[in-house]
């Protein structure tokens, strides 16, 4: 029998839709940092960033409002969230769990290819680090961390990373260079880069917790007395 469909004249979609774009884009700026908690962002901003029409945009922006990553504004605006301590601490216990076995099974599985890569975006962190570039910092920080969870080749465990990372990522544009360079008690990403070289998935586990908890309890230092995180008033210019 003949195929009712062979002669119609539809063919496939090589375009990504523009809403899917713009999702995508908005979606690594809160991954990376680039909004604050408490940000309003303009559906008109957005889209003469992305240089698109309002629709793609309020689409993406509405995704990301069920999703629970933003929260709804004004008809034509979305607000990044603040997240209290008490939230903080239950996606920090959620992180762990995840994440540091993400890195363990990361351990057992990266190629000496999948090493070079994340050696080279560690030595991007520390020349950003000596150059005082913050936001080439966590670019950098950003697929470093999600490379390592690539290698474990766990998509749903992945998809589960990402989420929280969405909730969190506002919270990175805190985390201000002192901290990287001067607060930090330990460097875990050369600890967990050096493990998963070696193939040892505890330690893996173990550094990318402690940098995970280490954040956190930085994060809750900077509380105001309303209990909302609030940037120290340390610039990047005065980081030696």
């Amino acid at each position: 029998m003949d195929d009712p469909h062979k002669d119609t004249p539809f063919q496939k979609l090589e375009r990504e839709p523009l809403w899917d774009r713009a999702h995508s884009q908005l979606r690594d700026a809160l991954l990376s940092g680039r909004f604050e908690p408490g940000s309003g962002l303009t559906l008109r901003f957005l889209a003469k960033t992305f240089g698109t029409s309002i629709t793609p945009v309020r689409d993406a922006v509405s995704r990301l409002v069920a999703q629970g990553v933003l929260r709804q504004g004004s008809r034509s605006s979305a607000i990044v969230p603040e997240i209290s301590e008490e939230e903080l601490s239950h996606l920090t216990i959620i992180r762990c769990e995840l994440e540091g076995r993400a890195a363990l099974e990361a351990a057992k599985k990266a190629e000496p290819n999948e090493v070079q890569h994340l050696e080279s975006l560690y030595q991007v962190m520390e020349d950003a680090v000596a150059n005082r570039d913050f936001q080439a910092y966590l670019d950098a920080h950003r697929r470093f961390h999600f490379d390592i969870y690539h290698i474990a080749a766990i998509p749903p465990l992945s998809d589960m990373i990402e989420n929280l990372w969405l909730r969190c990522g506002p919270l990175l544009s805190l985390v201000t260079p002192e901290y990287v360079k001067l607060l930090k008690r330990k460097n875990y990403h050369a600890v967990v880069l050096n493990a998963i070289r070696e193939g040892k998935g505890d330690d893996a586990n173990q550094a990318i917790v402690a940098d995970i908890e280490q954040a956190a309890q930085y994060l809750v230092e900077l509380m105001d007395e309303e209990g909302r995180i609030r940037r120290p008033t340390k610039a990047w210019t005065s980081w030696e």
